[in-house]
């Protein structure tokens, strides 16, 4: 049987985001050199998030591909809720990451509020291992689809309003569309993430949201690693 079209489109658009990835990426490491001693931790803490949420993608459209391409219906499940896992584990790591560039760009102590966000990353790690998430089934309970995403989706509005708070105190516009971004990019992701069952064509949204990622990375990448007169 052949693809539907909207999930061909899907991968396909998955497949070009993750090159993106790649290429922010060793951009990244080929200009690290370029990063002023100031703010060498906080470009290193940007690498490594980036990273991060590249080797959970690649597992999600390496997933994806496979499945796509294989006549084996149990084969597929399996692979697509590993795939899954490995999205959402890059999720919180990359958000639990780009929280201690946050940290450490603003020269903030490691308060209460950078703990809380970084023990939600853990509780969500945490609640990965339950096995009620059905990781493998051809369909997951609902309830779990929501409770698992919710712990990524506190750590990235948070980070978008610290983020927009210290860059707009600091008058560093890069920054502060950088907060915008993160923010924004939940007004795509959570419809999908909490109707999607509902509503399949609601997936349609995450390729705004990961557009909207895009501008993200490569915002990061032009304020911390471009070279600037």
């Amino acid at each position: 049987m052949a693809p539907e079209p909207q999930v061909m489109m899907e991968t396909t658009f998955n497949v070009i985001y993750l090159i993106y990835i790649c290429v922010i990426v060793i951009l990244m490491s080929k200009n690290m050199s370029k990063v002023t001693q100031k703010e060498l931790a906080t470009a290193k803490r940007i690498r490594l998030a980036f990273l991060a949420l590249f080797i959970g993608d690649l597992g999600h459209v390496g997933a994806r591909l496979i499945a796509l391409f294989s006549g084996d219906l149990d084969l597929n499940y399996i692979i697509l809720g590993i795939g899954t896992l490995f999205e959402t584990v890059g999720l919180i790591f990359l958000f639990m990451i780009y929280t201690d560039a946050w940290r450490v760009h603003f020269d903030h102590q490691k308060s209460v509020l950078f703990k809380v966000l970084v023990g939600v990353g853990i509780v969500g790690l945490i609640i990965f291992v339950f096995p009620q998430n059905q990781w493998t089934a051809p369909t997951a309970p609902y309830e779990w689809q929501v409770i698992r995403n919710i712990p990524w989706v506190i750590q990235g509005i948070a980070l978008s309003i610290l983020i927009f708070r210290d860059a707009k105190a600091a008058h560093d516009k890069q920054l502060l569309r950088i907060g915008i971004y993160i923010f924004v990019s939940f007004f795509f992701y959570t419809p999908v993430l909490f109707f999607g069952e509902l509503a399949p064509m609601l997936g349609m949204l995450m390729i705004i949201g990961t557009l909207i990622y895009m501008l993200w990375q490569y915002t990061s990448y032009s304020r911390f690693f471009k070279q600037r007169e």
